[in-house]
């Protein structure tokens, strides 16, 4: 049972990362769509609740004499570009479309994960990489103006997909010499900062300082940050680093694809987003080329 634990903590930071295009598209609207400002309250919620964690006595952290920079790294990654490319897509592009997208995740961490850390796939996951960037393609071949996807939008959410793919693998070189919380709480930490210096110097060239928090009076927006914040930024990112260090990189990178489909679903029904016949197409053929993917590392492994 114990061997599951790492599979079964990434198929739940999945789902709620699934959930997180919902609520940042929430979010964003109370804020009109200001992407830095939601994201300081997101991150610095975050930390918060993880600093409350270290003072409680629950978690330990110890940096001291370590490799700290590849910490520093991940965060340049996520949350600091990432993160600002993944959030302002939600405003030129529907949920589910930056969820189908984000399916060809899995393809582009195998492709960094032996470019960085030396991990190769097989020639038989070469072959189904291959297969999911020819989903990608199939789904490019749509007319995209019905769904509400923009060109900005679309050069959004790859450039995000590209950071964040970068950004995983980072953090599985991390996981080999930090704990999970060590990792996690230096990243959200830079968030925090970060983000909610921006925001907040933008703010008091343009307006009175209490209007900063003028969002927190709305419940749509305080559900969707403590949803970020709390489930995502936290919960969700803890689950999968953890995962990431106890995972083959090719059943990590596989399981990915739940978060995608819950985005989809969530974007498709929830807020009744259009979803063309070639999207459905091109999704069926990236999870054949991300299950192929996870199933010949069963059989070669």
């Amino acid at each position: 049972m114990k061997k599951y634990l790492p599979l079964f903590a990434n198929v739940l930071s999945q789902l709620l990362f699934g959930f997180a295009y919902l609520f940042m598209k929430m979010g964003m609207a109370v804020v009109d769509q200001n992407t830095v400002k939601f994201l300081s309250f997101r991150f610095g919620l975050g930390f918060l609740v993880m600093t409350l964690i270290l003072a409680a006595g629950f978690q330990k952290v110890r940096y001291k004499g370590r490799p700290v920079r590849l910490i520093l790294i991940c965060g340049l990654f996520n949350p600091l570009i990432s993160q600002v490319l993944e959030t302002t897509s939600t405003t030129y592009a529907p949920a589910s479309q930056i969820a189908l997208y984000a399916s060809a995740m899995p393809a582009l961490m195998l492709i960094f994960a032996a470019l960085i850390n030396h991990e190769y796939p097989s020639r038989r996951q070469t072959v189904f990489v291959f297969v999911t960037m020819a989903g990608v393609l199939v789904t490019n071949l749509s007319d995209k103006s019905e769904t509400g996807l923009t060109a900005l939008g679309l050069f959004l959410i790859i450039a995000a997909n590209l950071v964040i793919a970068l950004g995983r693998i980072m953090v599985r070189r991390a996981s080999k010499v930090f704990t999970s919380f060590e990792i996690v709480y230096i990243t959200t930490a830079i968030g925090a900062v970060a983000f909610t210096l921006t925001s907040m110097g933008s703010h008091v060239l343009s307006a009175p300082f209490s209007d900063y928090f003028s969002g927190l009076l709305c419940p749509q927006f305080l559900i969707a940050v403590f949803y970020m914040g709390i489930g995502s930024c936290v919960g969700a990112f803890l689950l999968m680093t953890y995962a990431s260090a106890h995972l083959p990189v090719a059943v990590f990178a596989s399981t990915c694809t739940l978060g995608t489909v819950v985005g989809i679903v969530s974007g498709v029904v929830l807020l009744k987003e259009t979803f063309r016949p070639a999207d459905i197409l091109g999704t069926m053929i990236i999870l054949i080329g991300i299950i192929g993917i996870s199933l010949s590392y069963e059989t070669e492994g």
